[in-house]
């Protein structure tokens, strides 16, 4: 399953009809889905419908979606908004179809009398068929304002494809956008829905199966693999190997977690209860010895390792040598002994989870990342990466697949870029496959949340996964936990990180 840009779905459509499929079948089959979306949820025969309808393709959908809810005895007004000169062919077929069929039917937005009474009155569903994912200017203020009227207009909003005035790749919206109740894409989900104010502005989406044919995807380069809780539960057992009884702390691996002198402890804290939760079975604590009575009392399970910072460097490389992956970040101060921290872990050859302050210290001086001997990840937020780029913010939060892809390729590296919809690279020698997570919640953003999910990656790789797996798997985890939490709004809103520790499994 994928999410594809507006480019990559109209190749595969076009890939598809070039096999044979003809594009009337991949639209009946798209129409086919739709109305039986709309059906499942209302079955009343009396429900009146609504569909708007452009000049392109997407409107000729929605006529064929009115022909099959016409035939199924719905009452099903169909209005025209487009440009009478630029009709596709296919609006053409579609409308010629439902007239031949049904010879009391009349579109209305024609310029008749009765077309603001049909417009004006009370609707069921209204259906969005204006605009499709070929859209990528701006339309005017006309349709900004007849967009917007619909949004006013009481009854549940479906969208065809993707939201009309939704940017299908960028997320971005071209001067209004249709707020839809339920987004009914076809073949893909289109990357726009995930990125900007897609999710906002699309509810639920339902991806229907219109037959497109998969032997395409091969050749497309910007492909996202979906992560949802359907490939997590099917695919789980890829990264939790199961638990013999014949086992002991050691059977598990463990975690060692590096805190700097003047760190937030209670980052540390929540990546080692994470870890620990997640099934390592050993987690080791490096700290100044100032710190060693909070750690005993805070996380009693774990072994904590004081050091002093006149024999830091000598008391690291023993304590990084004595663990299976070691996790630098939480809490981690852009100081010189933080420096001195990253600086050696990088140059060892360990396992190696980095994360926050590890970050931003490897943002001033990249020398050294790109030198390393040691095998890591990398878990930057948008800001975190915008550092690593020296580009701004907000340049990087609107083409994060961009950012990512030629980040991971230029240094080798495969990473999480977290934000509201994560996207992950994974690196395997050349090979570059980028994922989308779609689990998780709002209930994530609170403070710890990423340290938690540092602790979580980590765990896994203590306990024999590849970095890769365990980087893709803990994404997943971790934002699995917050959905089993999410009871509602108001379960999302006093979320804490704690809570989501004690809910990875």
């Amino acid at each position: 399953m994928y999410a594809l840009t507006a480019k990559a779905m109209r190749y595969m459509d076009e890939y598809t009809i070039g096999k044979g499929i003809p594009s009337a079948v991949l639209m009946e089959n798209a129409a086919g889905g739709l109305v039986n979306e709309i059906i499942s949820r209302f079955s009343d025969k009396d429900t009146e419908v609504l569909i708007v309808v452009g000049h392109g393709n997407n409107g000729a959908d929605g006529l064929c979606a009115a022909r099959w809810l016409i035939h199924l005895g719905y009452v099903v007004n169909v209005y025209f908004v487009g440009d009478r000169s630029k009709v596709s062919r296919a609006f053409t077929d579609q409308l010629r179809i439902l007239t031949s069929m049904s010879k009391s039917f009349r579109m209305y937005g024609l310029g008749s009398r009765d077309d603001l009474k049909i417009l004006q009155q009370r609707y069921d569903v209204i259906i969005d068929g204006i605009f499709g994912i070929g859209l990528n200017r701006r339309f005017g203020s006309n349709f900004a304002k007849f967009i917007e009227y619909l949004n006013t207009k009481s009854g549940f909003k479906v969208a065809i494809d993707i939201p009309s005035g939704l940017n299908a790749t960028t997320g971005g919206i071209m001067d209004a956008v249709f707020k839809a109740d339920l987004t009914v894409t076809f073949g893909n989900y289109k990357t726009g829905m995930f990125f900007g104010d897609g999710r906002a502005v699309s509810g639920e989406v339902k991806l229907i199966d219109i037959g497109i044919i998969k032997s395409g995807y091969s050749t497309i380069e910007d492909k996202l693999f979906i992560c949802d809780k359907k490939f997590l539960d099917d695919t789980r057992h890829l990264a939790l190997v199961p638990r013999e009884e014949r086992s002991h702390k050691g059977t598990f691996g463990s975690v060692g977690i590096v805190v700097g002198p003047n760190a937030m402890m209670g980052a540390s804290m929540l990546a080692a209860k994470a870890a620990y939760r997640c099934g390592c079975g050993l987690v080791k604590i490096f700290c100044p010895n100032k710190y060693v009575g909070y750690f005993n009392v805070a996380i009693p399970e774990a072994v904590v390792v004081p050091y002093k910072n006149d024999d830091i460097s000598g008391a690291m490389t023993e304590f990084a040598s004595s663990v299976d992956v070691v996790l630098v970040g939480p809490g981690l101060k852009e100081d010189s002994t933080g420096r001195i921290l990253v600086k050696q872990l990088l140059a060892m050859e360990i396992k190696l989870v980095i994360d926050a302050g590890a970050l931003n210290i490897i943002a001033r001086n990249l020398k050294p990342f790109r030198k390393r001997r040691a095998s890591c990840v990398i878990t930057p937020h948008v800001g975190e990466m915008a550092r690593l780029c020296d580009e701004d913010i907000k340049v990087v939060d609107k083409n994060r697949v961009g950012f990512i892809k030629k980040f991971s390729q230029h240094y080798n590296v495969s990473m999480v870029l977290k934000s509201d919809v994560s996207l992950i690279s994974l690196l395997n020698g050349n090979d570059q496959r980028l994922f989308l997570n779609t689990l998780g919640n709002s209930g994530l953003a609170t403070a710890g949340s990423g340290d938690v999910l540092a602790g979580t990656i980590a765990s896994l790789v203590a306990q024999g996964n590849s970095l890769n797996n365990s980087l893709l798997y803990g994404v997943m985890i971790h934002g699995n936990a917050a959905d089993k939490l999410d009871t509602g709004e108001d379960a999302r809103r006093k979320m804490m990180a704690s809570d989501i520790v004690e809910n990875l499994f």
